[in-house]
């Protein structure tokens, strides 16, 4: 063994020890930026998806009241349906893409904390690798510490760098039209809420005409949603195609690319 490889196999050796001592160190714009854009976007999730089951909690009342109030009336009953089961259809959907999406950004900010904390742990690895080929001329080593090196840069630098371009492309395409869904979404729960009110107050002062104000409510209420159904539905395919976007397309696009990187350098 020469001396020059003597050396180098000392030094990385030295390396890594010393990287894998080290503690996780914070890239401060890539990491800020990073993890802000987890909390926002999982608070706005968490919020939107509270949003979306009171309004789906306030649909299925007025199917059920309906269905209750008119055991003869056929027809009111068929209207009612016509009207509200899209609605109610399209709204359990969008629950299950909101679910999904609160799962796939848990997934993502709890991988991009363990890149965070195992970076160093990899490329010590790697270097140890990369040390003891010089020291006893084994390719394979070699081999394994530089892949360990690239999977190491990829895996700390991948999800910040996703969240960053997600970031970026939900503020410059989605954020407005987003925001007034979620009004939209939020006015037409308040006006249920409003009516459910005042039917408990109507019905503690007159019970003789419980029956009859049931009726006049639900009938309010299912005049709400018909007004509302046609914005209702744009909201909610403006909020699921955002969300869709941001926390499924652009992570998967970005795995993608991570897989086929990962492959390529195994393949060296």
């Amino acid at each position: 063994m020469d001396k020059k490889r003597a050396v180098l196999g000392t030094a990385f050796i030295i390396l890594s020890f010393i990287f894998w001592v080290l503690p996780s160190v914070s890239f401060p714009f890539l990491d800020s930026k990073g993890s802000e854009y987890f909390k926002e976007s999982l608070k706005t999730l968490t919020i939107t998806y509270g949003v979306v089951r009171a309004l789906n909690a306030g649909v299925s009342v007025v199917k059920d009241s309906e269905i209750e109030v008119a055991p003869g009336g056929v027809g009111a009953t068929i209207a009612a349906g016509e009207i509200l089961d899209p609605v109610d259809d399209l709204i359990e959907r969008f629950s299950s893409i909101l679910l999904f999406s609160l799962i796939s950004l848990g997934i993502q900010k709890t991988v991009m904390f363990m890149g965070v904390k195992l970076f160093f742990k990899i490329l010590g690895a790697g270097f140890l690798g990369i040390g003891v080929y010089f020291l006893t001329g084994k390719k394979i080593l070699l081999d394994v510490g530089l892949k360990l090196v690239f999977f190491g840069v990829v895996f700390r630098f991948l999800l910040p760098i996703t969240a960053v371009f997600s970031d970026f492309t939900y503020n410059s395409f989605f954020k407005e039209g987003v925001l007034q869904s979620k009004e939209n979404i939020s006015h037409v729960v308040k006006l249920l809420k409003t009516e459910e009110i005042s039917e408990k107050q109507e019905e503690s002062i007159l019970e003789k005409l419980k029956g009859i104000q049931k009726s006049f409510q639900i009938e309010k209420k299912l005049e709400i949603i018909k007004d509302y159904s046609s914005k209702l539905i744009d909201s909610i395919i403006t909020l699921a195609t955002a969300f869709v976007f941001q926390s499924v397309l652009i992570p998967v696009f970005v795995l993608w690319i991570f897989v086929r990187f990962t492959y390529w350098i195994f393949r060296l």
